[in-house]
């Protein structure tokens, strides 16, 4: 699986790549250290795990340019803010009380007349997450350490610290709390607009006119010998936007996996030479380190334990990894606060987008949007095609769940029976489809450790084979029959996957019918085994030690207390007077034993 050569990282590298992620997959030279210290909130930002905690983490002046983008980009922006996990439901409430009552209030009013005393407390972690996410102006909240449920003592008669905290919350009743005039305009626009699209339409009268006026013309020009560099096409079908997305996405996942021509299936070509830099950038390939041959340059690339992670990850949070590494990129860049504003309001305008909506690109604002529309094309968020004589995009499934997904992150599920229900029949066409669908897998693990995949997909295939015995699997039209073994886990363990990642992708990818009852998604005892399994591998730890074998019960006990106070000693056996010293400390415990033996002598 691992061992298909692929393209060598000199020849990738050598490659004209296109633009933005070409600048991405660009990184400096080995021979040129950076020496600038890295800022500790970019950090912060790169390890963000959706797309509104990264906006909760941007600075407020970045959050500021994205609310003040004209209408409907702006408006639509802070409306999906609101919408959005980010806020809790007291946020949200005090925000739209706030722009209902002109923009501020006293926040003594807010905490004791606007929410039952019952749950103040909550007032404080609400307030905190509205300055955070750029709707409240600063009232210093954001910047403090203490984690929600411990904000400022929250809990009514909590008075630490010799009444700090209620000094703190004294002073804080005594200010406003006012919306961010960015903000405040932007929703007062959303909520007083009828549009729901970012950008104008489409329409099948544009199209019916170009096809009109330059019917005659088309003719003329093959007449004449001429070819257009670009030739008009109608709209994409919903079917053929699937397609395209999930084709732009297993190619990149067949290649991570090394699978062949033969395994990729029909129309799934191998990855661009500027994506396969991508994913060496991003650390998800690397050169063989096994390769034997004098030039490491020509060395093939292969996955690395990081890519098997991700290959176990859901399909959402791996097309956000693409997103957030994309993101992380242009923190070098000297306009840094303008793509990431772009590229953050796009991605938000496309999730609040139809699927089969299309837009012509140059209702695009600036030139870095217009990039960021041909960078996003890559990762299969986007259809680009040219319609009506002029280039154009169309959102797909991909970028709306993207957003979608993490507007509903950390919320719990209000029908779980009707979400079922629905997924259940949804997998079932799939699989009855004449062309069935690569996007759906369902498991069923059984508690004689036997996992049924339905699935008809060679990358699920693959997948499964990360962690469960391929030698014995039986494959049916649509459902193959796997066995988790101890061998295979442990063979998972040794390419870096961890426990955590085998069981959680068996959770996020169980059968819908398994969520209607109260019964574990994963049965507990295959749980237990898979967990037991790890634990094995540090059951004995290898350490290098030296061996003192001391001559009488008193020097034993002076050379263990002498080892233990410096955190040298490894074991101590009394019944036989010896010491086991980590090998790092055997110099300094020699010494002393030593000195020891010499004061003993002259007394």
């Amino acid at each position: 699986m691992v061992g298909v050569k692929r393209k060598a990282a000199d020849d990738i590298k050598s490659h004209p790549s296109k633009k933005a992620v070409a600048a991405a997959a660009t990184a400096a030279p080995p021979s040129a250290p950076k020496t600038s210290l890295i800022d500790p909130n970019e950090q912060i930002l790169s390890t963000s795990n959706s797309l509104f905690e990264y906006l909760e983490h941007l600075p407020p002046h970045a959050l500021k340019l994205i609310y003040a983008l004209p209408p409907p980009r702006g408006p639509l922006v802070a409306a999906a803010v609101i919408r959005s996990s980010s806020l809790t439901d007291i946020a949200r409430q005090v925000a739209l009380r706030l722009l209902a009552c002109g923009g501020s209030f006293k926040i003594r009013t807010i905490v004791e007349c606007w929410v039952h005393r019952h749950s103040r407390g909550n007032v404080w972690v609400a307030l905190r997450r509205l300055e955070c996410m750029g709707i409240l102006n600063p009232l210093g909240l954001a910047s403090s350490r203490d984690s929600d449920d411990n904000l400022l003592g929250v809990e009514e008669g909590d008075d630490d610290e010799g009444g700090n905290n209620e000094a703190k919350r004294n002073k804080l009743m005594e200010k406003d709390a006012c919306l961010t005039q960015e903000f405040k305009v932007a929703m007062s626009a959303y909520l007083i607009t009828s549009c729901s699209s970012p950008w104008p339409l489409i329409t099948r009268p544009q199209i019916e006119e170009y096809k009109r006026q330059n019917t005659g013309s088309e003719h003329s020009k093959k007449e004449d010998g001429e070819k257009e560099s670009k030739p008009s096409r109608d709209p994409p079908s919903l079917k053929e936007l699937e397609t395209y997305t999930q084709s732009s996405w297993d190619s990149v996942l067949h290649f991570l996996v090394g699978s062949d021509e033969n395994d990729r299936g029909e129309g799934i070509k191998e990855p661009d030479d500027a994506m396969i830099a991508f994913l060496t950038q991003i650390g998800l390939m690397q050169p063989d380190p096994d390769y034997k041959g004098k030039d490491k340059s020509r060395a093939p690339l292969v996955i690395t334990s990081k890519g098997y992670e991700f290959m176990l990850r859901d399909p959402e949070a791996q097309k956000w990894q693409f997103v957030l590494q994309y993101l992380n990129a242009s923190a070098q860049h000297e306009q840094k606060d303008q793509i990431r504003v772009e590229a953050l309001s796009v991605l938000i305008c496309l999730g609040s987008c139809k699927v089969g909506e299309g837009f012509h690109m140059s209702v695009l604002g600036s030139k870095y949007a217009r990039v960021v529309i041909r960078d996003y094309a890559r990762f299969g968020l986007l259809f680009p095609c040219r319609v009506a004589g002029r280039n154009a995009f169309y959102p797909t499934n991909a970028v709306v769940n993207l957003v979608a997904s993490s507007e509903k992150a950390g919320r719990e599920a209000s029908a779980i029976i009707g979400q079922s229900i629905a997924a259940s029949r949804a997998l079932e066409e799939a699989l009855a489809a004449p062309i069935p669908s690569r996007s759906h897998l369902a498991l069923v693990v059984q508690t004689n450790f036997q996992v049924v995949a339905y699935t008809r997909s060679k990358l699920h295939i693959s997948t499964l084979g990360l962690f469960c015995d391929i030698s014995t699997y039986r494959k049916l039209p649509n459902v193959i029959f796997f066995h988790i073994t101890r061998d295979s886990i442990r063979s998972a363990f040794r390419l870096g996957v961890l426990a955590d990642q085998i069981l959680r992708f068996l959770h996020v990818h169980a059968h819908p019918m398994l969520r209607n009852g109260d019964q574990p998604l994963v049965p507990s005892n295959v749980i237990d085994q898979i967990l037991l399994w790890d634990k094995e591998r540090h059951r004995v730890v290898m350490d290098e030690v030296w061996v003192h074998q001391c001559r009488d019960d008193a020097e034993f006990a002076a050379a263990r207390q002498y080892a233990l106070d410096m955190d040298a000693l490894a074991w101590g056996a009394a019944h036989t007077n010896k010491l086991y010293i980590h090998i790092h400390y055997a110099e300094q415990v020699s010494a002393y034993v030593r000195r020891w033996r010499t004061k003993k002598l002259a007394k």
